[in-house]
């Protein structure tokens, strides 16, 4: 028998059963996006509606859990692992915000802003740059990091910029507390922000980082955080806007945190493959 018939055949990288679950979650999220496209036309009734609403926020919990158990699979002994734990911390920081904002809109008849579910959403920014500066740093070794750190930064200022240009000064600071209260405009400001400086930004630097070292596929699984983070922070910004500036808010527009944290889940799946040991 000839060697190259008695050679093992080779196994992709990415495994049968990543494709399915991430299958899976896609299709979950695809059906959200009809039922929420529903909720906006004003078509469902009461009880399907509450059902939908809920049928959203439990989607964050399980892409959460998607994250989280494949950082505990990974191992808390691994500087890795610790990485997609944050990660995982931040998706389920935004949906235990998400649970809270549903209680206070949907069963209390609140209006949830700014309430508790803020502190969960103001979480999840730390646990995501913390993940993104750590990834960044843990090429530090490989390849040189200051250039795409110094670019991002400036990149970020150019930004911050834009926005306190575009939506602080013409539409949040007016308002100020007279309109918001303390806490109010302290969260008002802090998301646009926060979203530049704390997860666009770091996510560029990751980029750059990453684009440097060509198409290993360690780079795989943060290719795809960097696009949910890019996601994530033009969807919060644009909803700010467009809740500020009355331009209207749309189903597609709030399709954007699930899709984001979607990436994410699929991510750390992807991950789960490349790290394994062949």
């Amino acid at each position: 028998m000839s060697a190259q018939t008695s050679a093992p055949r080779a196994r992709g990288v990415i495994t049968s059963g990543t494709y399915l679950t991430a299958g899976v979650l896609v299709a979950l999220a695809a059906i959200f996006s009809f039922l929420s496209s529903q909720m906006y036309a004003g078509t469902l009734s009461d009880g399907a509606y509450t059902a939908a609403y809920w049928y959203g926020t439990l989607l964050q919990v399980l892409l959460a859990s998607v994250v989280i158990t494949v950082a505990l699979k990974i191992g808390l002994n691994q500087r890795v692992g610790v990485q997609w734990l944050l990660v995982g911390s931040g998706v389920a920081s935004y949906a235990l915000g998400d649970i809270v904002w549903t209680v206070l809109d949907l069963h209390m008849g609140l209006d949830p802003y700014p309430s508790v579910a803020d502190v969960f959403y103001v979480l999840q920014y730390g646990f995501f740059v913390a993940a993104l500066v750590l990834a960044v740093r843990s090429y530090k070794d490989l390849t040189p990091v200051r250039t795409p750190i110094m670019i991002a930064a400036l990149v970020g200022l150019v930004l911050t910029a834009a926005v306190l240009m575009f939506l602080l000064v013409p539409y949040i600071f007016p308002a100020g507390t007279a309109e918001l209260g303390f806490w109010g405009l302290v969260v008002s400001t802090f998301y646009p922000l926060g979203d530049v400086l704390l997860i666009f930004s770091p996510a560029l630097a990751l980029s750059l980082v990453i684009r440097q070292l060509g198409a290993g596929r360690l780079g795989w699984p943060w290719w795809i955080v960097v696009v949910g983070a890019f996601v994530f922070a033009l969807t919060d910004t644009a909803y700010s806007y467009a809740d500020w500036a009355g331009s209207g808010l749309t189903a597609t527009l709030e399709m954007g945190w699930v899709v984001a944290n979607l990436l994410f889940a699929i991510a750390a799946l992807v991950a789960r493959d490349a790290y394994r040991v062949r």
